[in-house]
């Protein structure tokens, strides 16, 4: 299995299909519980199951994703988690998994982005300290680097309505916030939820957010800071001639 592109390296295991299909479910499984582990790592989560990740299988259309914490599975840090708690289900949230594990509170926020974003295959919800504070001011998250404007879809981080943990309304809010090309939205009062092609690429997305949003803290502490948009990378000039000369104006 490559991350990255979604598909498998093509090399014969001898046990047929079955193997094969068994050998991509391991993959993807073990590329989520990872992801658990690197969320803790880089203080994407403050503990217990706060936050969780995704990713979609391009060729199934399954989702992999954190569990929800039961009697059964008690997740004091997402970091006791392993490729044998994933649980599994399908684009409409049916559980598939032979495992039989419920997938986080937060599933329909992963569904509704998968449906409605077919270009993304992973979502990594945070808790990250810093853009816990846009989450709680319901205030988006400035683009003041070009670096960061960049990676997150050349957009402002837009903040969600409020609304209960895990709805609909707020899955939905958050597609709307990221829009066409943004990868990236927060959670009011809540966290933050960041999308990729693959779970590196979401997981940088969720770094590249705190970082965003400590810039903007700090520089507003130390100035007024300057946000940056789509115009600062456009020759006006140029557009307007190119616009004329293609109607022959």
């Amino acid at each position: 299995m490559n991350e990255r592109t979604g598909k498998g390296t093509g090399k014969g295991t001898g046990t047929g299909k079955k193997s094969s299909a068994a050998d991509n479910a391991a993959a993807w499984s073990d590329i989520v519980a990872r992801s658990a582990h690197v969320m803790c790592d880089k203080g994407l989560t403050w503990g217990k199951d706060a936050g969780d990740s995704s990713v979609r299988d391009p060729e199934t259309g399954l989702i992999y994703i954190l569990p929800k914490p039961s009697e059964r599975l008690p997740i004091p840090s997402w970091d006791v988690i392993t490729a044998e708690h994933i649980a599994v289900v399908d684009i409409d949230g049916r559980i598939v998994g032979s495992n039989d594990l419920e997938p986080t509170v937060e599933l329909l926020t992963h569904l509704r982005i998968y449906q409605n974003k077919p270009e993304v295959n992973a979502v990594v919800h945070s808790h990250g300290r810093w853009s816990r504070v846009y989450a709680a001011l319901r205030q988006p998250i400035p683009a003041l680097m070009i670096d960061s404007f960049l990676y997150t879809g050349a957009a402002p981080i837009r903040c969600t309505v409020f609304g209960e943990i895990g709805s609909d309304e707020v899955a939905m809010s958050a597609v709307e916030c990221m829009g066409e090309h943004g990868k990236a939205a927060l959670l009011a009062a809540h966290g933050a939820v960041c999308v990729g092609a693959t779970m590196d690429q979401a997981m940088d997305v969720a770094e590249i957010t705190e970082d965003m949003a400590r810039i903007a803290i700090f520089s507003s502490m130390a100035g007024t800071p300057v946000p940056i948009g789509i115009d600062d990378f456009i020759d006006r000039e140029k557009a307007r001639k190119d616009l004329l000369d293609f109607y022959e104006i």
